[in-house]
């Protein structure tokens, strides 16, 4: 979980707006990660990103809500998707919660 680290570092070794310009500078990096990973690495490379994203905005009041919901979102779909492999194997015998 010593990923989110790496991202915070790297963003707070800058100084004002160049911190939210290294952040736009990672966020294609920090997709791709989710997107085109493994299923593990993937879902561990998103919750770092989140974390991290969560404490550049929290604690050092960078606004980073527009990047924190696309990595949620990406994770989001890739969790529905395994849940989708996983059913297509063993379909549920009860309703889905929010279907």
């Amino acid at each position: 979980m010593n990923r989110y680290r790496k991202i915070l570092k790297e963003v707070l070794e800058k100084e004002g707006e160049d911190r939210e310009r290294k952040i736009e500078y990672l966020m294609p990096r920090l997709c791709g990660l989710v997107d085109d990973a493994p299923y593990i690495s993937a879902l561990d490379n998103g919750v770092a990103a989140l974390t991290a994203l969560y404490i550049l905005c929290t604690s050092h009041n960078i606004n980073t809500v527009d990047h924190y919901q696309d990595i949620k979102t990406r994770l989001m779909r890739l969790i529905d998707h395994l849940q989708d492999n996983m059913l297509q194997k063993f379909p549920s015998q009860e309703p889905m919660e929010g279907n």
